[in-house]
């Protein structure tokens, strides 16, 4: 009975291995995303203004995307796409492009939107258990630009105003 309860428990240790890799290679090996028409000007106007865009896994653990100053890369992971929320996703990670500018420093673009107090809350307690103090002015507008509607067309006219010098 021990012999068979082990080589049952190697069993499933080597099923849910294999899944595992298998899940992982498969969105690594996934090279296509379809972008929405509406963010293409968007990305383009990033790339324009010297910016790199990788739709791969972020190099941090247990993101979604990254936005690395030093190199100007933003980072979008494959997986929001099927989650439903690589808009968002791009919208977050452009914005802080957008901060980047003209100074290769984040600063805060200026935009301050209403939020019912129910949205206005849960960004607050996410912000406060996942980001440092000194980010806090910074996500909280990505996070606001990310679910405006407007939101590819106030990124377009920041980058464009912000980003000038690159």
């Amino acid at each position: 009975m021990k012999t068979f309860c082990f080589l049952y428990a190697a069993f499933l240790c080597l099923f849910f291995t294999t899944i595992k890799t298998n899940a992982k290679n498969h969105v690594l090996e996934d090279k296509y995303v379809y972008i929405f028409d509406e963010l293409r000007p968007l990305i383009n106007l990033l790339k324009t203004k010297g910016f790199k865009i990788k739709f791969e896994i972020p190099p941090k653990k247990g993101v979604y995307g990254l936005f690395q100053n030093k190199s100007k890369t933003l980072w979008i992971s494959p997986i929001t796409f099927e989650l439903g929320i690589g808009r968002q996703t791009i919208l977050h990670e452009a914005t802080h492009a957008a901060q980047s500018c003209p100074n290769k420093e984040l600063t805060p673009i200026g935009y301050e939107f209403s939020l019912s107090p129910f949205i206005k809350n849960e960004i607050q307690a996410h912000l406060i258990r996942n980001y440092d103090i000194n980010h806090y002015i910074l996500e909280k507008e990505a996070f606001s630009l990310q679910g405006n509607k407007n939101g590819v067309n106030l990124l377009l006219k920041a980058i464009n105003e912000r980003c000038n010098d690159l």
